[in-house]
């Protein structure tokens, strides 16, 4: 074997966080499918602008979790043994900072939308959802940059680089889902109308619909953000 292709001895530093990432990604895929099918089969009288939107989403979830399988063969498989082949991004700056990153605008963005119906179109709310855009499209930046950076390096970023803008992508994201999450439970839990027009029972379901996914996002934003305070020269944030 060639002095360029030696197995470094922090060689599971490089290769744990693409193949946990990857893993934690095709699990959470795992979640959306059955997310898809509830949609499908409990609201089949949605508008269809929103049914679009919502498969629209699940689209590019399925094809980002393609991609994901895509890098796992080029790292694992027919890069085997090649180092070289683990500082190579191959398709994850397309997959996990873009395709990810206008994912969650979109999703980031509707959830705004909703806060505003759901405040009654209250004026006094606008900064609110204008914050959260903010947020989201800052968050996108961040993403966008450290993607188009990595695509011209051919190589993952580290360092300072590494850290504003990871930093800046996770953090926005982070902060965004946050707000949504105590946003809408603060305003479904009062919205006297649903709760009239669904009932109690129902009214608990939505709110604990919207908590488990909210808070589960922002665990992972949360998580990924102190892991790249940790490790600023590390692509451990590639997990969560």
């Amino acid at each position: 074997m060639s002095t360029d292709n030696c197995i470094p001895s922090n060689v599971q530093e490089i290769a744990a966080p693409l193949l946990l990432g990857a893993v934690w990604n095709w699990a959470l895929y795992g979640v959306l499918v059955t997310q898809v099918y509830v949609y499908s089969y409990n609201f089949t009288e949605d508008r269809k602008s929103l049914k679009v939107l919502v498969y629209a989403v699940f689209f590019l979830e399925t094809l980002q979790t393609a991609l994901s399988g895509a890098d796992l063969y080029y790292w694992f498989v027919s890069g085997f043994g090649n180092v070289k082949h683990l500082s190579n991004p191959y398709t994850s700056p397309y997959n996990t900072p873009i395709i990810g990153a206008v994912i969650s605008m979109v999703v980031q963005f509707f959830f705004s939308y909703r806060i505003w119906v759901l405040s009654g179109r209250k004026p006094t709310r606008r900064s609110l959802c204008a914050v959260i855009c903010l947020f989201s499209i800052v968050s996108a930046g961040g993403a966008f940059t450290g993607a188009i950076q990595t695509i011209i390096r051919s190589r993952f970023p580290t360092g300072r680089t590494l850290r504003v803008e990871a930093m800046t992508w996770i953090t926005g994201n982070a902060l965004c889902d946050l707000l949504i999450a105590v946003s809408m439970v603060h305003l479904l839990a009062r919205h006297a109308a649903f709760e009239n027009l669904l009932g109690k029972h129902a009214m608990v379901k939505i709110i604990r619909l919207v908590v488990e996914t909210n808070v589960l996002t922002t665990f992972v934003g949360i998580t990924a953000f102190i892991v790249v305070a940790v490790f600023p020269d590390k692509n451990w944030f590639i997990c969560p």
